[in-house]
């Protein structure tokens, strides 16, 4: 039998379960969530407060003051500091030096400075040297070429007009009229000729009798032939290896000929002048010059012009 509804209506509700709403469970999530985001800002500011520079001046140590403003009794924060002194203040002391240790630094520096001045001046010896024996080298090429000197004179007259005077007198001369090999070897021809030649005033008889005494020369098997040709043929030969001194002494064994005194004072001449060449260049390597040094003019200091006098203003009264 069935119960009829407490409400009379004779309708039986339907038994529906209770949900809560959506605002609160969005609150209830915001709240949650604002609660963890201070809780994790209060543990960083703890744990990881030098970190992130908050707190610093409070909880950090007290920094380390300054050396300087230890010893000058000055604050660091003072914009009055010293800067000469704060820094005087904190040298090393390794950098104050007592006299001794400056006497024995002076010292030091005076033998540096005395070896290099060796050391320069023998440097400048090679080097005077070395422009020497090239003013010797260039003089004796001009002469070998038969060409003037030229500029080289005057380095000559520079360099060993001192030392050796009658040297460069004798160079200077024998480059007015230079003599070459050239030169001495063609007169050598001529001299060979005008020997078998003869004299031109010499008679039939004095021919025949030279010729006659040329078949038959007794001598020593060492000794050089006296015939003319012979003695011809060594002259060359000496004068190709340089030897001019023996080729005069040939050509002067030979009969008198006009072409033998050309050629003698030739062959004079060229033999001076090389060996003058050789004394030069042995003093060049031995005797090394120094090249004269020119003091510099002294220039009279410029004069200021004085300043005009200028009357002083006169104040007006009133």
């Amino acid at each position: 039998m069935a119960s009829n509804p407490p409400d009379g209506s004779g309708n039986i509700p339907s038994a529906e379960p209770r949900k809560p709403g959506r605002t609160r469970l969005v609150i209830a999530l915001t709240l949650l969530a604002f609660v963890g985001g201070l809780a994790a800002m209060a543990w960083v500011m703890v744990h990881w407060r030098g970190g992130l520079g908050f707190g610093d001046e409070a909880s950090g140590p007290p920094a380390a003051a300054a050396p300087g403003a230890a010893q000058t009794g000055v604050a660091p924060s003072d914009p009055a500091i010293d800067i000469t002194a704060a820094m005087r203040a904190i040298r090393s002391p390794r950098e104050v030096l007592t006299a001794d240790q400056q006497s024995a630094r002076v010292l030091d520096l005076d033998q540096r400075l005395a070896r290099i001045t060796i050391a320069a001046q023998a440097a400048s010896g090679y080097a005077n040297r070395a422009e020497a024996m090239m003013v010797a080298f260039a003089a004796r090429r001009a002469l070998d070429a038969g060409k003037p000197l030229g500029y080289v004179e005057g380095q000559l007259r520079l360099l060993f007009g001192d030392a050796q005077p009658r040297a460069v007198a004798t160079i200077v001369n024998a480059a007015e009229e230079p003599v070459t090999l050239p030169a001495l070897r063609a007169g050598l021809e001529a001299i060979g000729g005008a020997v078998e030649r003869g004299s031109p005033g010499e008679s039939w008889w004095a021919v025949t009798m030279r010729e006659l005494r040329g078949l038959a020369v007794i001598r020593h098997a060492e000794d050089p032939s006296p015939q003319p040709r012979q003695r011809i043929e060594r002259a060359r030969l000496n004068v190709e290896s340089g030897q001019m001194e023996a080729a005069i002494m040939e050509i002067e064994a030979l009969p008198a000929q006009p072409e033998m005194a050309r050629w003698l004072e030739q062959a004079r001449r060229y033999n001076e002048a090389h060996r003058a060449l050789d004394v030069i260049e042995a003093a060049a390597i031995l005797e090394p010059r120094a090249a004269p040094m020119v003091a510099p003019t002294s220039q009279p200091p410029a004069q200021t012009p004085a300043p005009s006098a200028t009357p002083a203003p006169t104040q007006s009264p009133g």
